[in-house]
């Protein structure tokens, strides 16, 4: 197996238009962990819903991990990992729904959330809401997520375009972490190659940046971080009318000088 080197970065902007950011992001490099969560609710209980979110899974997904446990196995057909990051998600659902009913003002708070793991040649995915995750390879990019949206839904069953999807119902969510107190989390897997970019984004992006200049600015841009601040400020660019968040992993061969920074860290 090919040792894989992972760079990621992490932005969050409030745009152009909003008040506040009730979107939030985690990337954590040695885990191999991007999240990206974009809140919803009054009285800023949308950012505390979408920092519940991107604060509780890191850590349950670190110590499940330590401790060679899962948690559930939602899905035969997918790894340990896999089921271990959809039940990080499941149990952010959980706390973020009871935190919901305690406290008045957070009633009906929730949040969409898109994260992933890559460990070893695999990616891991789980996914509730309309953020996306976004695989680049190889010249072609492909959105491996399915949003749970009113107007996708529409899509999917065939009754409006895609084009129509755009402009109508766009901010209607049919699944959202802690608005109820089950959900349905979709996980998925695939393999993992170098030269492989992953873009993990709230809807601030894909609302005003295609998926064909998202393609286009990764492949002019190798660096993860610049990646990240040059499809923000596209965003803001074309109006930014919502907070616009975006996680990046780039995927490349392990060199010499990453096998020495590994080995280093293991003593």
């Amino acid at each position: 197996m090919t040792k894989l080197a992972i760079k990621i970065a992490g932005l969050t902007d409030q745009g152009q238009v909003r008040a506040n950011n009730e979107d939030a992001v985690w990337t954590d490099p040695e885990l191999g962990l991007l999240i990206v969560a974009d809140g919803m609710g009054g009285h800023q209980s949308g950012e505390k819903a979408s920092g519940m979110a991107i604060s509780s899974i890191p850590t349950n997904f670190k110590q499940l991990t330590k401790a060679s446990q899962v948690g559930e196995i939602a899905d035969k057909r997918f790894s340990a990992e896999t089921n271990r990051l959809g039940f990080c998600v499941k149990m952010a659902n959980q706390m973020i729904f009871e935190a919901s009913k305690r406290y008045p003002l957070d009633s009906g708070m929730g949040t969409t959330c898109t994260a992933a793991v890559i460990s070893g040649d695999r990616l891991s995915i789980a996914h509730v809401g309309d953020s996306r995750c976004y695989l680049i390879r190889r010249g072609q990019i492909e959105q491996l997520t399915q949003d749970h949206s009113l107007a996708m839904e529409q899509v999917r069953h065939g009754l409006i375009s895609k084009e129509a999807a755009a402009h109508t119902n766009q901010n209607i969510l049919t699944r959202s972490l802690g608005t109820q107190a089950e959900v349905q989390v979709d996980l998925d897997e695939h393999p993992i190659f170098p030269g492989d970019v992953l873009v993990l984004c709230s809807d601030g992006l894909d609302k005003e940046v295609s998926a064909e200049e998202v393609l286009k600015t990764v492949m002019e841009t190798a660096d993860p971080q610049e990646l990240a601040q040059r499809l923000v400020a596209m965003a803001n660019a074309a109006g930014g009318q919502d907070n616009v968040t975006v996680a990046v992993a780039r995927v490349d061969k392990s060199g010499i000088g990453e096998l020495f920074k590994s080995f280093f860290k293991t003593r």
